[in-house]
Order: C-alpha cells, then structure tokens, then sequence
C-alpha cells in the first residue's frame, strides 16, 4: 500500500509544473502624448509567429464603464515581436487603457503583461522658444523590458518532488522499523 501511495505522490508532483504558459508583455510608448500624435506599443511574446490576436484600447471615465475607444489588430513575427502604432487624432485629454484579451489558444502565463494605461492630454499651443536655438538636447530612449518565463513552474516540480521524496522516505522507514 505505502509503495503505491509513494508512486502516486510523485507522479502527483511531477504533473503539477506541467502546465506552463506562454508570455506576452508589452509597453507604451510614450506613456503621455497629446491628443493627435502617435502612440505606440510594442511588445515581444512567446506565442508562436504568425499569430494574430488584438488590443482594445478603452477610455477611462471616472464613475462609469470604461467606453471602447478602439481595437487594433497585431501579429506575432519571427522572434516573437509585434507592434500597433496608435493616431490619437480625435481621441479626448483622459487615461486610456490598452489590454490583451485572453488566448483561446494560447493560455498566458503569470508573467505575461495584459494590461497598461496611457494618458492623452490636451494639443498645447506653439510657443516661442526662450532657449538658444542652436543648442539641442537628445535623450537615449528607455530600453523596452523583455517578458520572460517565470520559474515557478519548476519550482514547484522541485519542491513538490522533494517533499514527495521526504515522505515516501519517512513512511518507507516507519515500515522498516
């Protein structure tokens, strides 16, 4: 009886960190625009190429449903990269958000980045320059965080297992005794 119990706790623990998920994450790019210039989101994931899927883009409106300002369609290419470029034109000063609907397909793992908010403010007015116009400053951009896989997949087959091993250990030497 306790070499089947044993058998059966380790074959219970080795199936727990089977079900593994595949990642997609994205950014924001700018986080802030005004109303009428681009924005654009690019993100890498593990789901395979040719992939398509889309991103609905709601505008947040306090004290009421978020109301859909847009869905955009994407494509996962070789390497796992993909990108929508967003014309804000017409689009009201108020916080947006950007989320991936869940895969069918394709089940996402806890890592995975499914929803982010960008914030449309109002089109400025042209103003004069106070500074000198020759000098100019560039800024290096922000690098884009990469989704990775998460380890608890693994490590839940490891402890799971070592805990199962501790068991079938101590039952099998309460046998003996």
């Amino acid at each position: 009886m306790i070499p089947h119990l044993c058998i059966l706790v380790v074959c219970g623990a080795l199936l727990t960190g089977t079900a593994a998920g595949y990642v997609i994450g994205f950014t924001v790019n700018p986080p802030e625009a005004m109303a009428g210039e681009m924005v654009t989101i690019i993100g890498t994931s593990t789901i395979p190429a040719g992939y398509t899927d889309e991103a609905i883009v709601y505008r947040q409106v306090p004290n009421y449903q978020p109301r859909d300002a847009g869905r955009y369609p994407f494509t996962i290419t070789e390497g796992g990269n993909w990108h929508i470029a967003i014309d804000t034109t017409g689009f009201v000063p108020a916080t947006y958000k950007i989320q991936l609907p869940k895969s069918k397909d394709y089940p996402y793992g806890s890592s995975s980045v499914l929803m982010q908010t960008f914030v449309i403010t109002e089109p400025q007015e042209p103003s004069v320059p106070t500074t000198n116009p020759t000098s100019s400053m560039t800024t290096a951009p922000t690098p884009m965080p990469t989704p990775t896989t998460s380890p608890t997949g693994i490590m839940t087959v490891l402890v799971a297992s070592v805990i199962a091993a501790l068991t079938c250990a101590s039952a099998l030497r309460r046998r003996n005794e």
